[in-house]
């Protein structure tokens, strides 16, 4: 597939590029940074630009974010981004897409330490993705928001659990195991216009 991959530079962005590289697939790295990435055609342009946007969004099969700001350096840019992505998706006939979120968000549950950590350090990063959830359930996409435990560094094992339920209350899950499960949402439809909470 023709995929173009928002957020590539963080951990997990990263993962999904590597990893949708070596699957065969024909990736396009959309940063504000630039540079080059082996193998993957990167586009300049600042996500919250929609013009920019639309244009590299333009030919796609598909659309993945791993969009994120950090906490001392607020940005509202999983909404900010994603309101960026959904117009141009719909005027490019784009109808998959596939966006990280964050266990907590929404009604997903967290343990008690997690809870406290949010609230003192990510209430505004939840905020956003919040909004981003809501941007996306309201729309006319394919869209499945994955909702990943605390991220580790660790390798790939493979496995996982999920649920939407409310089951899952706390748990970990490595990047590289978060963006294996985003890419399998290209073409998997079981969790299709749902918010999967994903640990090991």
């Amino acid at each position: 597939m023709k995929i173009i991959v928002f957020g590539a530079t963080g951990g997990t962005g990263q993962q999904i590029v590597e990893q949708a590289i070596a699957a065969g697939h024909e990736v396009t790295v959309f940063a504000r940074g630039g540079g080059q990435m082996s193998r993957a055609k990167v586009v300049t342009g600042d996500v919250l630009d929609r013009a920019a946007v639309a244009d590299a969004v333009r030919g796609q099969d598909a659309v993945l974010s791993a969009l994120g700001t950090r906490p001392w350096k607020h940005v509202d840019i999983c909404s900010g981004g994603i309101s960026s992505i959904l117009p141009a998706m719909r005027s490019a006939g784009v109808k998959r897409v596939v966006a990280m979120s964050s266990q907590g968000v929404g009604d997903s549950k967290m343990g008690t330490l997690g809870k406290i950590g949010a609230s003192l350090f990510l209430a505004k990063s939840f905020r956003d993705k919040l909004a981003m959830e809501v941007m996306l359930a309201d729309s006319d996409r394919e869209w499945i928001v994955v909702r990943p435990g605390l991220l580790t560094n660790g390798v790939a094992r493979g496995t996982w659990r999920t649920d939407v339920d409310g089951d899952i209350v706390g748990g970990k899950i490595s990047r590289a195991d978060t963006a294996a499960f985003m890419l399998r949402q290209l073409t998997d439809d079981t969790w299709l216009r749902k918010k999967p909470v994903l640990v090991w």
